[in-house]
């Protein structure tokens, strides 16, 4: 009999342990994924601020746009060069001087000629629709009013163009509005430069 009581406790031990091991299997290996995702997670976050080319500025923002970047082969790699830095601190001013409610002045280069030393910007509060050019002079950056010199199709006058020696390179086209009577619609002429 005593075997036999034997024999069952063994039995039961030995149900209760086959039960028990895919359980400990199961747990062992979620435990495992879990590390894994940590490990995963912490290799993939960065010890520092990565550079971006657009930077937040309280509601608003300033982006350098492929300005913020060299491109060699497929790959674009920021730059932090002295030129860049100085474009962004004019970005940075003219942000600030923008007048917006609630801090959301918004400019972004659209375009830059090749020396780098005239943009195409758009700004606006809380966009960036309105256009406008910035030039490079000896005492630094300067931006060219007026905005109204740009059409509704962000074309901008050729008088304006002409007047402030704007590269072809990022006003490849000007227009010429007139009117044909006094309360005619304004009609515009395009030039090729």
């Amino acid at each position: 009999m005593a075997s036999t009581k034997n024999r069952t406790n063994s039995q039961t031990k030995k149900s209760q342990v086959e039960l028990l091991v895919p359980v400990l299997i199961g747990v062992i290996a979620v435990l495992m994924l879990i590390v894994g995702c940590l490990v995963w997670k912490l290799n993939c976050q960065s010890p520092h601020k990565p550079y971006a080319a657009t930077e937040k500025i309280g509601s608003g923002f300033v982006s350098l746009g492929s300005l913020g970047f060299r491109f060699e082969g497929n790959k674009a790699i920021a730059r932090h060069d002295a030129s860049v830095k100085e474009i962004r601190e004019f970005l940075k001013k003219e942000n600030e001087r923008s007048g917006c409610k609630d801090n959301n002045g918004a400019v972004s280069v659209i375009a830059y000629s090749q020396d780098e030393k005239q943009l195409l910007l758009g700004f606006g509060c809380g966009n960036t629709l309105a256009r406008m050019f910035a030039v490079k002079k000896d005492d630094g950056w300067k931006a060219i009013s007026p905005t109204n010199q740009f059409n509704l199709f962000e074309v901008p006058s050729c008088k304006m163009t002409d007047e402030n020696n704007i590269s072809k390179e990022i006003a490849p086209v000007c227009q010429n509005e007139s009117r044909a009577a006094e309360n005619a619609p304004l009609t515009y002429s395009y030039r090729v430069r």
